[in-house]
């Protein structure tokens, strides 16, 4: 069965960019003139989901909502102005042809796990997809779709996994392999010595939702957060891993934000050059 489904949990409140995220939340950030969302929703879009299930805060869930629909007084405003109008039609080609629904997480579940348990309801007997928000991936062919392709074949939960330099395995979930690129285990940030593997978990994932059944069976970290990886390891199917082709961004870094917009403003040709010159660097 086709994954046309994909939670993308978005409560968090975005500390570590404060003070801008006082006002304005973290996923509305953008990278050049798009917010960071918008660029996870096409990637969802373009792997061919049909329904977003995005996990909200009263903080922020008004803001995501104006956004995905038609804003008819900016229509009117921009009159016939069609430069204009036309930096827009991304955003209804996609308004139009995708489902969009809110659901606020309990505050007795809260991390990873605790999001999309949140939109269990939103799930039937089904697979379905899972993007972080903080994880900005920018491939030729979307790395959603990556992993769906790898679902198809296998008819099988996905991790979708980077290799990662050996002095930030511990920033990560590390992936312990069976066989190939079956899962045996999800380490959570190991040391650099135990480390089973470099290859890191990086934000995306095609489940069955039998998860949802095993959220009991999983324990509060000390944090007081519940975790994916823990979920997956309750699993009784396999799991196997993708390490898609594509650039990865943790926007929820600084430096990593930071480099996004550089980085895809490489790749915009009306400021290119601009960057270039500035950074003294060629082509």
């Amino acid at each position: 069965m086709k994954v046309k489904k994909c939670i993308i949990p978005i409560a968090g409140r975005g500390t570590r960019f404060l003070p801008i995220t006082k006002t304005v939340s973290k996923e509305m950030l953008p990278i050049i003139n798009e917010p960071t969302i918008l660029l996870l929703v096409k990637e969802c879009y373009k792997s061919g989901i049909e329904e977003i299930i995005f996990v909200v805060s009263e903080y922020n869930h008004h803001l995501v909502k104006n956004f995905f629909s038609r804003n008819i007084e900016l229509d009117e405003f921009l009159g016939n102005d069609e430069k204009k109008k036309a930096l827009l039609n991304d955003v209804y080609e996609i308004v139009d042809n995708i489902k969009f629904h809110y659901v606020f997480q309990d505050e007795e579940k809260r991390g990873t796990a605790g999001a999309i348990y949140a939109a269990k309801d939103y799930i039937k007997d089904e697979f379905f997809g899972i993007m972080y928000g903080d994880d900005l991936i920018d491939a030729e062919v979307p790395a959603l779709k990556q992993l769906m392709d790898m679902h198809e074949k296998y008819h099988c939960n996905v991790v979708g996994v980077g290799v990662v330099k050996e002095e930030l395995i511990p920033n990560y979930g590390i992936v312990k392999y069976k066989m190939d690129n079956i899962v045996e285990e999800l380490v959570e940030k190991p040391s650099i010595e135990d480390a089973p593997s470099n290859h890191a978990i990086q934000g995306r994932f095609i489940l069955s939702s039998e998860v949802f059944d095993k959220f009991n069976e999983i324990v509060k970290h000390e944090n007081n957060e519940y975790y994916i990886p823990d979920l997956l390891m309750k699993l009784d199917e396999d799991i196997r891993s993708v390490e898609y082709v594509g650039d990865y961004y943790d926007i929820g870094s600084h430096a990593g934000y930071v480099l996004a917009n550089l980085m895809y403003g490489m790749k915009n040709e009306k400021i290119k050059n601009e960057i270039q010159n500035k950074l003294n660097i060629g082509e």
